[in-house]
C-alpha cells in the first residue's frame, strides 16, 4: 500500500474530532475521539457538517472510506452531553439535542450526494447514530471484532441519524422494525448474516481489505457510478414511468463523456479502459 499523503491543508477544513487522509484519489476518514469511543459530541457533529459537503462537492476523491480510531467505530450520540444536559437546571436539553440532530442530519444529507463510493470499514462497537453512519455508506465491510446496536431504546431515546430510512433500505421494512424492537447484540457475524455487511474479515486486515475495495470501485467511470448510487436511492420513491425517464436521461447524458468514447472501443478489443472522469 502506498504511504498516505494529505493535500495542501487550505484544500480542506481543518479537522480535530476526525481526520482526512488522501492516498491518490482514495480518502480515508478516521473517527478521531478514540478514549470516547468515537462519540458524536457537539463539535464533532459540527464537523461532520463541515466536512461533508467538502467531500461531495470539492474531494479530489475517486472513492471513500470512512472507520474510526482506536477500538470503536462509533457508540452513537455523546450521552455525557445529554446527562449534562438532565443535570444542569439551566439547559435546555430538548433544544439543545434537536438543534445538534438537525446540523447531523445535513451533514447525513450532503453525504449521501458523495458521487462517489463510500465504504464503512467497521471497526469496532457501531451503536446508535455510530450504526446509522455505517448504514449511510454504500457498501458495509467490518472486522471480525466489529459490533453492531441499534441502542436508542435502551436509554428510552428515539433513533435518529437517519437509521430509520438506511435500515428498511438494506434489510426490508418487517426485519428492520424486528431488529430495532429487539435491540440485540450483533457480533460481524450475525450482522453479515444479516446482510448489513458484505464482508467481515479479520481486524488486522481491514483498512487494507477497505482501502482495496475503495480503489476498485474508485476505478470505474464517474458517471457510471454517479448515475447508479442517485438512480438506486431514488427509485425507492420513484413511480416506475418517472425513473425510467431519469434513467433515458442518465445513459444519454454518459454518451458524451470521454470515458465512454475510450470505453467502447476498448470493449471491442478486449481491452480495460482507464476511465478519468471526463
Amino acid at each position: 500500500m502506498s504511504p498516505e499523503t494529505q493535500i495542501p491543508t487550505a484544500a480542506q477544513p481543518t479537522l480535530e474530532t476526525m481526520r482526512l487522509e488522501i492516498d491518490g484519489d482514495v480518502g480515508t476518514l478516521t473517527l478521531d475521539r478514540p478514549d470516547d469511543l468515537n462519540a458524536m459530541s457537539p463539535q464533532m457533529i459540527a464537523e461532520f457538517a463541515v466536512i461533508a459537503p467538502w467531500l461531495a462537492d470539492r474531494a479530489p476523491l475517486r472513492a471513500l472510506v470512512i472507520t474510526g480510531a482506536g477500538r470503536a467505530f462509533s457508540a452513537g450520540g455523546d450521552v455525557t452531553w445529554f446527562r449534562k444536559g438532565l443535570e444542569d437546571p439551566d439547559a435546555d436539553l430538548v433544544a439543545s439535542v434537536r438543534q445538534g440532530a438537525d446540523v447531523l442530519h445535513q451533514a447525513i444529507v450532503d453525504f449521501k450526494r458523495i458521487p462517489y463510493p463510500v465504504i464503512a470499514a467497521v471497526n469496532g462497537p457501531a451503536a446508535g447514530a455510530g450504526f446509522s453512519l455505517a448504514l449511510m455508506c454504500d457498501i458495509r465491510i467490518a472486522s471480525d471484532a466489529a459490533f453492531f446496536a441499534v441502542a436508542y431504546g435502551r436509554i428510552g431515546a428515539s433513533p435518529d441519524g437517519g437509521m430509520t430510512y438506511f435500515l428498511p433500505r438494506v434489510i426490508g421494512p418487517a426485519k428492520a422494525a424486528e431488529l430495532m424492537l429487539e435491540d440485540p447484540n450483533m457480533t460481524a457475524a450475525d450482522a453479515h448474516e444479516r446482510g448489513l455487511v458484505s464482508q467481515v474479515v479479520p481486524a488486522d486486515e481491514l483498512l487494507d481489505v477497505a482501502q482495496e475495495k475503495a480503489r476498485t470501485l474508485g476505478a470505474k467511470a464517474p458517471h457510471y457510478v454517479r448515475m447508479a448510487k442517485s438512480l438506486i436511492w431514488q427509485s425507492l420513491d420513484n413511480s416506475l414511468a418517472d425513473h425510467l425517464q431519469l434513467e433515458r436521461h442518465g445513459i444519454a447524458d454518459s454518451m458524451g463523456t470521454e470515458d465512454l468514447k475510450h470505453g467502447v472501443p476498448a470493449f471491442f478489443a478486449g481491452e480495460q479502459p482507464v476511465f478519468e472522469g471526463r
